[in-house]
């Protein structure tokens, strides 16, 4: 109370000096802009991310992401990894936080799909001008890429299709990007597989510094009923040179979407910031990235992460169908539940009342009963006595009901306390005729006190006893 009273008493003191009333407002308005901007402020988010080989594409796409998510204040440290599923592998168990992979790879639990970027058709190109088709790769050396990159495994998968064994039907051979394009030609293999999106970088290098050509890989609907990751994709016309052309016309291939994933434990708005990047046309063009048509990139081979999920539905409005449906189905619940707590507060009600229903007919009775011990002849005293004590049990019960809950209507208790003091002024009335009548008759005797005695007792029975005895 101290306090408080020397709180009012600043207080007042205060409104008479407007100098430090406007500082108590300054300083107000200071700590709410201060508390406003802890609660505005976000804190840089440092995510490591790989894009695989150095020299491949994805790595380039990766360079311009982190450039552009450092203005978001999203921080991308580049960590360079032997091939995609090196890079799955590690987002799966934490040590990367996001990453640019080949699709069609399997993946673990934690690994959840953030966005798919372009097609990543399969190149095969050969240096021997024989070698015109999958099958004539028997007795070759044959480059499938580095041991965990996506390449390798796309192309054993194709190879398995034609029945064809690394060490049994061809020489492999595992270089890297960096060796491919260093080894002079005489050093490279027969044969390479390589995916990309168009054009690499690493094809066109081939193509026209070592004089490899590409081969058409027809197979991608068979493909595709073992693995829906595979799509079906064309290397166009020209697209490694016009003088000479290279391919002279559309080669058909195979394929599989380059996706960004993350772990699931990366949070949803640095994923929302990712995607807000990923879905600008500062990065489609800073990225060289080919649009390509939705239906073309095939649905979600992973979980979307969460962040994803909610980016995606940024610009849905609140109101829709669904919503309105729920709505409808939360009303219908809701009126199903008040309807059926008022015919259960009826059920109760009713059961109250009838409860109290007992004790009104109870007193009823008793009140019929008085009624007729008053036409018979001579008044039972007895049993006036004990009506009298059981009205005064069944009322002292029903104070104990109402008491307890199981009596909730005041009026009903009222009503009832109104009946039972009526039957017993009646009753009483009747016990003080009888009482006097035996008074009148004991005054004819000389022994008055004694016979009154007597007479009462005579007149109560056992009643009588019950009270001498608790006397």
């Amino acid at each position: 109370m101290k306090a408080l009273r020397r709180w009012l008493t600043w207080a007042q003191d205060a409104s008479r000096s407007p100098g430090l009333v406007l500082g108590a407002l300054l300083l107000t308005l200071a700590l709410a802009a201060v508390l406003l901007g802890v609660a505005l402020y976000s804190p840089p988010v440092e995510l490591r991310v790989s894009a695989g080989d150095e020299l491949g594409r994805r790595h380039r796409i990766a360079e311009v992401l982190q450039r552009l998510a450092a203005r978001r204040d999203v921080h991308l440290v580049i960590e360079p990894t032997s091939g995609s599923a090196e890079a799955l592998a590690r987002v799966q168990d934490g040590s990367l936080d996001v990453a640019l992979v080949q699709g069609g790879l399997p993946a673990g639990d934690d690994v959840r799909e953030v966005a798919p970027l372009e097609l990543e058709p399969l190149h095969l190109l050969v240096r021997d001008p024989e070698l015109d088709d999958l099958l004539d790769l028997r007795g070759c050396t044959v480059d499938l890429s580095t041991e965990g990159s996506g390449t390798r495994a796309l192309s054993l998968e194709l190879l398995s299709l034609v029945h064809l064994e690394p060490g049994r039907d061809f020489e492999e051979r595992t270089l890297t990007y960096d060796e491919l394009v260093s080894k002079p030609a005489d050093q490279l293999p027969d044969a390479i597989f390589h995916v990309s999106t168009m054009p690499s970088r690493v094809a066109e290098h081939l193509v026209r510094r070592r004089g490899y050509h590409l081969v058409p890989l027809p197979y991608a609907g068979a493909m595709r009923l073992r693995d829906i990751g595979i799509l079906d994709a064309t290397i166009p016309a020209y697209a490694y040179g016009g003088s000479p052309p290279h391919p002279p016309s559309p080669v058909p291939t195979i394929a599989t979407r380059m996706i960004v994933v993350a772990n699931r434990r990366v949070s949803n708005d640095s994923v929302k910031a990712l995607l807000d990047v990923l879905a600008s046309d500062q990065f489609e063009r800073a990225a060289d990235l080919v649009p390509a048509p939705h239906d073309s990139l095939g649905q979600p081979e992973l979980e979307l992460h969460k962040g994803a999920v909610e980016w995606i539905r940024r610009n849905e409005p609140w109101i829709t169908p669904e919503v309105i449906d729920n709505v409808e189905s939360l009303r219908s619940f809701l009126v199903s539940i008040v309807v059926a707590l008022f015919l259960g507060w009826r059920w109760l009600r009713t059961r109250q009342q009838r409860g109290f229903e007992q004790y009104l007919h109870q007193v009823t009775k008793l009140e019929r009963e008085v009624l007729h011990l008053e036409l018979a002849a001579d008044l039972d005293l007895p049993r006036l006595l004990k009506i009298q004590r059981e009205l005064s049990e069944l009322k002292n019960r029903a104070l104990e009901g109402y008491g307890a809950g199981r009596i909730a209507s005041a009026d009903l208790l009222n009503s009832f306390l109104n009946h039972v003091t009526d039957v017993r002024t009646y009753l009483n009335a009747l016990i003080l005729h009888e009482r006097e009548r035996l008074e009148k008759k004991a005054r004819r005797s000389d022994h008055e006190d004694d016979v009154r005695r007597e007479l009462w007792l005579g007149a109560v029975g056992e009643l009588g006893d019950e009270d001498a005895d608790a006397g």
